[in-house]
């Protein structure tokens, strides 16, 4: 009786915490095709390679690189709602290291948003198309 009451309360206690999991998916695209995705591929790995590191988020899958739109994709997992402060401090090294390497010849792009370097999310206005990441925005008459 004792150890089945143990059983329910784990399983209890299993599902709570299954139900509280942040995800979070990433694209890294470039405007400029003189930087590759293999190179921003072995920046995004840098970045977010912190074994010793607790407060890093969990890389739920390796970073890859989409052959098709040439943009490197990669997702984090973290127990918490919303952006848990280690999604953020695995965000803030992320950002740093590609400004630091590319400049603003790269954007990077949070669940369809797009990341602002300061970390800040730009999102898209309603109802209106989303630019590809190849295209530049067209504005004036």
């Amino acid at each position: 009786m004792i150890s089945r009451i143990g059983a329910y309360l784990a399983l209890g206690v299993l599902a709570a915490a299954c139900g509280s999991v942040a995800t979070f998916e990433y694209r890294v695209a470039s405007k400029d095709p003189k930087v590759t995705p293999a190179q921003m591929l072995t920046v995004v790995n840098r970045a977010l390679d912190r074994p010793d590191d607790s407060t890093s988020a969990r890389l739920n899958s390796w970073a890859s690189v989409d052959e098709k739109t040439r943009e490197v994709t990669f997702g984090l997992v973290a127990t918490g709602t919303g952006k848990t402060t280690s999604i953020r401090n695995s965000e803030t090294r992320l950002l740093r290291n590609l400004r630091y390497e590319f400049g603003d010849r790269v954007e990077v792009f949070c669940n369809g948003d797009r990341l602002l370097w300061d970390g800040t999310v730009e999102r898209p206005a309603p109802g209106g198309p989303l630019p590809s990441s190849q295209e530049e925005l067209k504005l004036g008459p």
